[in-house]
């Protein structure tokens, strides 16, 4: 699903992340799911498959996107530096 603004801009980031097992990915999913949407101008969809966490944001606009990445992307480095 993709957003529009009133300009037409859509903003969309597919990210996947490989994790070393299968555990560590469910708990990464964990721990990124608390962060999922900043505000009301992005979703996040999260999926696990075997050790593979695929991250799917929508925004509204490349801020709102940039914000909700980072969000993301700081949970899973918080995540790395506790294993």
């Amino acid at each position: 699903m993709e957003m529009e603004t009133g300009i037409g801009i859509k903003a969309t980031c597919s990210m996947k992340i490989e994790f070393p097992d299968e555990k560590s990915a469910e708990a990464a999913e964990k721990a990124i799911s608390h962060e999922g949407d900043v505000g009301n101008r992005s979703t996040t969809r999260i999926t696990k498959k075997g050790k593979v966490l695929t991250l799917d944001i929508d925004a509204h606009d490349v801020v709102a996107l940039r914000a909700t990445a980072n969000a993301c992307l700081r949970a899973l480095q918080v995540f790395e530096s506790l294993k």
